[in-house]
């Protein structure tokens, strides 16, 4: 067994081991199978890990390392850190623009591109870019935030 995360292209191996993971097997697999069942874990304090808190919202989170720490180098390197701490039951975070990032996790436990392209919007896009920035978020998220600004801005700004 080997843990496998994945980076821009390929995969690598790290000493956290939140999930373990059959060697070989491609990160994107556990993260397909992860996503089957994220409406049902989504904000589930009966099956999270932690409880996240975003500095600037009331509002907590309650996450599971496993949807996060695959799509993001921010958040592996927030639970590697909890890890070693005494309480890792309560992680506290400080994002560019906090009122945008209850959409963006919903979409890192569900995949559903077509339900975060709808929260987006000209006055927002910008700031949900930063989110995806500052968490290190892959391709996939990118081209959704590419798309959005290709087909709702640049296009708006063409006519």
């Amino acid at each position: 067994m080997a843990t496998i995360i994945p980076s821009e292209d390929h995969y690598y191996a790290i000493n956290y081991t939140p999930v373990d993971f059959i060697e070989g097997v491609p990160a994107t697999y556990f993260l397909f199978s992860l996503r089957e069942q994220g409406e049902l874990h989504f904000n589930n304090f009966d099956t999270a890990d932690a409880e996240l808190r975003v500095e600037g919202l009331t509002t907590p989170f309650w996450v599971h390392k496993d949807y996060l720490i695959l799509q993001s180098p921010f958040f592996r390197e927030i639970f590697r850190e909890a890890s070693q701490s005494s309480d890792d039951s309560l992680i506290v975070i400080n994002l560019p623009s906090p009122e945008t990032f209850a959409p963006l996790l919903e979409y890192l436990y569900t995949g559903n591109d077509e339900k975060w392209y709808d929260t987006m919007d000209r006055n927002n896009y910008y700031d949900v870019w930063l989110n995806v920035d500052f968490l290190g978020l892959g391709k996939e998220a990118r081209a959704i935030c590419f798309a959005y600004y290709q087909n709702e801005i640049l296009e708006s700004e063409e006519t």
